[in-house]
């Protein structure tokens, strides 16, 4: 992220430019978040739509599954259920238009399935010619996952259902991120897993309260105080930036080729944890931010840093069916005192946490505006840290039936290094780590695993001692 080939700046430049978005010159200031006429994108959905712009052939926002159907679900009860969801969730049955104005639109086409072998597999949506031929439905998964989407001739949304020998029906399905996010699920695969479209969606969303010309001025004033203040250094080699605010506005588009791997969590290890959240007063999803914070700590030895953070930020009356991506990115500057004990630097943690979430309301793409019409460069960071849900997690399954998912990747890493939480269904927990072999190579990758994994075992016992002393224990675990 932190420099480019000329021939990649020139590139990005031109994009820039396609996409109506000049890369000199100072931004025009950042206004509040407009009402959305009915039809249109909702506002982090423009945010995507303009970054899809910039690269329409990138597949970093892809998102990949496979799930399997066992005990007794029959293929064309699945298809059934597939066809309810796509009928009832406008998201993944549309085109995006532009009009002449640039504003992008939903518009419904009328995309049916059909079987590609009669009684045995049947698809929707737009395949991928090297995927038509391939029997293999993982195989396939994966060939999907990693073909581009054109969204303004297919909808957001290719699929494959099949017969296994053994009566399982498997499903791959990729959709593109504009379309879904992490809160999407419990709708949308509720809905493939139970075959009915649920009479109304009860997830606690954000208010209808319009976000106004001061909120965006005090997000600003956070940012300039916090993750975007001067003096930050890129935590994976202590560097300061050495790049014009220019090339800083165009880094984030430079994707790179990506690795990933997971590492199991011990339950009881989450249990011990979940204790000291009460202690501190966070919730696990903070307490579990703040674990990857001291994780970055230790890999690094960068007491000052900044990580990104996803939110939601679906708004009362952006339901999933019709708003799809709802997401945003919370910067937050975690600064630890060495000599603070574990237990105040996780209460630092936690206030960080809290502290900057009370700006999560205001759209990420809003305050990079403000904050570069205000003369400033893109954040300075290279790792993100996430607490997340698996797609399944909350649904409820029938009884004496089984489903299963796993993900596919897409084999892009969008950061230098990714670290997250997720919390599966079933109540397991493992860390994912995503990295970019550049900047973080293997090994490092996996030091970055048994850093924060080791965090989250001696966390618990080591409240009283110095955080040096827990840092420098799991940084150097063979000297404890």
């Amino acid at each position: 992220m932190k420099s480019q080939t000329a021939a990649r700046l020139e590139l990005l430049k031109q994009r820039l430019a396609a996409a109506g978005l000049a890369a000199e010159g100072a931004a025009p200031a950042a206004s509040a978040t407009p009402v959305v006429p009915e039809g249109t994108l909702g506002v982090a959905e423009r945010r995507m739509w303009k970054i899809y712009g910039f690269d329409p052939e990138s597949l970093s926002h892809n998102i990949g599954l496979v799930l399997d159907f066992e005990g007794g679900y029959g293929l064309e009860e699945v298809i059934a259920s597939f066809e309810t969801m796509v009928e009832h969730a406008a998201v993944l049955g549309s085109l995006i238009t532009v009009a002449e104005d640039g504003t992008p639109r939903r518009v419904r086409t009328e995309i049916a399935g059909r079987w590609a072998e009669p009684g045995a597999v049947w698809e929707w949506g737009t395949i991928p010619a090297a995927a038509q031929g391939d029997s293999d439905i993982r195989s396939a998964a994966d060939t999907f996952t990693k073909s581009p989407f054109d969204l303004t001739r297919e909808p957001p949304l290719r699929a494959r259902i099949t017969r296994g020998a053994d009566d399982r029906v498997t499903v791959a399905l990729v959709v593109h991120h504009l379309a879904v996010d992490d809160t999407s699920w419990p709708l949308l695969l509720g809905t493939l897993v139970s075959g009915a479209w649920p009479e109304a969606d009860d997830r606690p969303v954000r208010s209808t309260a319009p976000v106004t010309q001061d909120d965006v001025a005090r997000a600003l004033a956070h940012a300039q105080n916090t993750w975007a203040a001067e003096g930050i250094r890129f935590p994976l080699d202590g560097t300061l930036p050495d790049i014009s605010p220019e090339q800083s506005w165009l880094s984030p588009m430079d994707e790179s080729a990506g690795i990933r791997f997971e590492r199991p969590v011990p339950g009881s290890d989450i249990a011990a944890l979940e204790a000291v959240a009460r202690e501190v007063g966070a919730t696990q999803n903070a307490l579990l931010i703040g674990v990857c914070a001291l994780g970055v700590y230790g890999l690094t030895g960068e007491a000052d840093h900044v990580l990104l953070i996803p939110a939601d930020n679906r708004r009362q009356g952006e339901g999933p069916a019709t708003v799809g991506y709802t997401g945003n990115i919370v910067p937050m500057r975690f600064r630890f005192d060495p000599e603070s004990t574990v237990r105040e630097a996780l209460r630092t943690a936690a206030s960080v946490v809290y502290g900057s979430m009370e700006f999560a309301g205001v759209d990420y793409g809003t305050v990079l505006t403000a904050l570069r019409g205000a003369g400033g460069r893109f954040p300075v960071a290279e790792i993100m840290a996430s607490v997340r849900n698996a797609p399944l997690r909350g649904i409820p399954v029938p009884p004496d039936r089984t489903v299963t998912c796993e993900s596919v990747f897409h084999g892009i890493g969008n950061y230098p290094l990714t670290l997250a939480f997720e919390l599966g269904a079933d109540d397991s927990v493992h860390l994912e780590i995503d990295h970019q072999p550049g900047p973080v190579d293997d090994a490092r990758a996996q030091r970055a695993a048994d850093i924060t994994t080791a965090l989250v075992a001696r966390i618990p016992s080591a409240l009283d001692l110095p955080l040096a002393d827990l840092v420098g224990a799991v940084r150097e675990p063979q000297l404890v």
